[in-house]
């Protein structure tokens, strides 16, 4: 079999295509950063065509997609492929509309250092797994399900976390949270017999949905309250109560495979973050720089919670890439009180996704005003170049930098410390 992957670049597809050609399967693919997409990249001897949701009637990759259908080709979504590859094996899927990729790693590593031999897709690069995907030899399985595109309705989970449930890819789900709900409801259904859902009772949409639980299908509960869990005494690296929540998670699937306790603290002692969860790019003119992939209200705000608590009494300067119109405008009253923990936020303009979204009646300028509302010094600065010589005369010793948003945003660190780099080596190079 010869599988070609549109948008094989992306992190949700990499791991896929790897895992494939474990499999022993022939794979092909393109990406808009590397090839560009042209359908001449789907050659006649392809047997499946694997898409992302992102790759939609308007998009750049589609017109790969109408070149397989024109010569006869299944063409088939990531998440369907999933749940074929995940059909006969244990699939532990960590779903909600925060928190995925943090459970997903410890979840994975968790099983790792229990010596269950698990793969893991990850939705980035972790250390310990050089990447996105760890490959195991056992029938355990870890991986992230999402809910954007209903993508989640393709597995069936034989252990399914959840996180939490509230309005978020909107473009998908315009009647709301009911419409959420219902499909989070379809969701937990599928949850196979046997099988059990770990879910976060501290999260009130969450528990109005386990009542789709199946027969046959137990539900065991996570969260602060203190009656809900035992007192545990672990150390965790990353900072933040949503990363504390996260942790809880994972002991919760850990009393539930019996694993003990002293795997469990060595897990979590020594996981510093996936890629883009709070992560530490470096140090500027005295300024740590920290980048997150956040990009919904609630996400910004834990992390920014995370950031007061490492850094006390510094100065917060924010740098937000906003993601699609279509999430911006109806949660815009959100956005402007997400950042009441910033001092300063810098907001670039809205980034509009291909075939995916639409230029509506919301701008950069409108989240400005909504943050300055909780007086909080807020303005759009349109380019990087313009934002880093900001920064370059702004950030010292008594201040810290947080970027935030889709991937592009965190070149600005970057770009501070190769100048970093230049200044120090200057001097050795005349």
């Amino acid at each position: 079999m010869k599988y070609h992957f549109i948008g094989d670049q992306g992190v949700s597809m990499k791991g896929l295509k790897a895992f494939m050609e474990h499999l022993g399967c022939e794979v092909s693919g393109s990406d808009l950063k590397t090839t560009g997409h042209r359908a001449e990249n789907v050659s006649p001897d392809v047997n499946v065509v694997v898409r992302t949701s992102a790759v939609a009637p308007g998009s750049p990759g589609w017109v790969e997609v109408e070149a397989a259908i024109s010569m006869g080709i299944t063409v088939i979504k990531r998440s369907e492929l999933l749940g074929e590859i995940t059909r006969n094996m244990k699939l532990i899927a960590v779903s909600g509309m925060h928190g995925k990729t943090t459970i997903t790693s410890l979840a994975g590593l968790l099983l790792v250092e229990a010596k269950m031999d698990p793969t893991v897709l990850v939705g980035e690069d972790v250390e310990a797994f050089d990447g996105v995907l760890r490959i195991g030899h056992s029938p355990w399985f870890v991986a992230e399900a999402c809910e954007y595109d209903r993508s989640f309705l393709d597995l069936q989970p034989q252990i399914l976390i959840l996180t939490n449930i509230e309005e978020e890819h909107l473009d998908t789900y315009p009647k709301g949270l009911p419409e959420i709900m219902d499909t989070f409801r379809q969701y937990i259904s599928r949850v196979r017999e046997g099988g059990v859902v770990i879910a976060c009772a501290d999260d009130e949409n969450v528990n109005k949905v386990l009542s789709s639980v199946q027969p046959g299908v137990s539900v065991i509960r996570y969260g602060f309250k203190s009656d809900r869990y035992n007192r545990l005494d672990y150390s965790l690296s990353v900072p933040g109560q949503h990363n504390i929540q996260n942790a809880l998670a994972v002991t919760a699937l850990a009393d539930y495979l019996k694993i003990p306790s002293p795997v469990v603290e060595r897990v979590l002692k020594s996981f510093h973050g996936a890629h883009r969860r709070f992560e530490y790019k470096g140090n500027y003119h005295g300024a740590d720089l920290i980048d997150d992939y956040g990009h919904h209200p609630t996400e910004i705000k834990a992390t920014l919670q995370a950031l007061a608590e490492r850094y006390s009494g510094k100065r917060k300067i924010v740098v937000f890439w906003p993601h699609q119109y279509k999430r911006i405008k109806p949660l815009l009253e959100q956005f402007g009180e997400a950042f009441n923990q910033a001092d300063e936020v810098i907001i670039k303009p809205i980034f509009l996704v291909p075939g995916r979204d639409e230029k509506l009646d919301v701008s950069s300028e409108d989240v400005v005003a909504r943050v300055k509302r909780h007086n909080i010094s807020a303005r759009v600065i349109e380019t990087d170049k313009e934002i880093e010589d900001y920064l370059v005369n702004t950030l010292d010793s008594q201040s810290v930098l947080l970027t935030i948003g889709i991937p592009p945003v965190y070149k600005i660190s970057d770009s501070l410390m190769a100048k970093k780099l230049e200044q120090e080596t200057m001097p050795f190079s005349r």
